[in-house]
């Protein structure tokens, strides 16, 4: 952050400077042209640049206040995520009770991650 901060001051001392010894007329020439270079980057800023405030670009998928599930007889209970593929960020809050019983069943109670084959 601070680098970039540092770089733009630079540039606004360097061409600051810049225009003061080139003079009025070539100054028009040279704003001209740096004011249609700084228009088109803004333009494509928000398709070029990465959204702020994340490492995933998508939001997390989230699962709030879940329970009670049970399974029997080889079942299986999921009270949290039950995801597929290699996915972003999960989060789950409370995810609350499991129950699994028999031979071959599973709760859980969190996250479940499978591959997509």
């Amino acid at each position: 952050m601070w680098a970039g901060r540092t770089v733009f001051g630079a540039l606004v001392v360097g061409v600051s400077v810049y225009l003061v010894v080139v003079g009025p007329g070539e100054a028009d020439a040279f704003i001209s042209v740096a004011g249609l270079v700084v228009a088109l980057l803004a333009l494509g800023a928000p398709y070029l640049l990465p959204v702020a405030g994340g490492a995933s670009m998508s939001d997390p998928d989230h699962v709030e206040d879940t329970g009670n599930a049970e399974a029997t007889s080889g079942g299986q209970a999921v009270t949290g995520a039950d995801l597929t593929g290699d996915g972003g960020p999960v989060r789950v809050v409370r995810s609350g009770d499991a129950v699994a019983e028999g031979t071959g069943s599973s709760a859980i109670s969190g996250v479940v991650r499978r591959s997509r084959s």
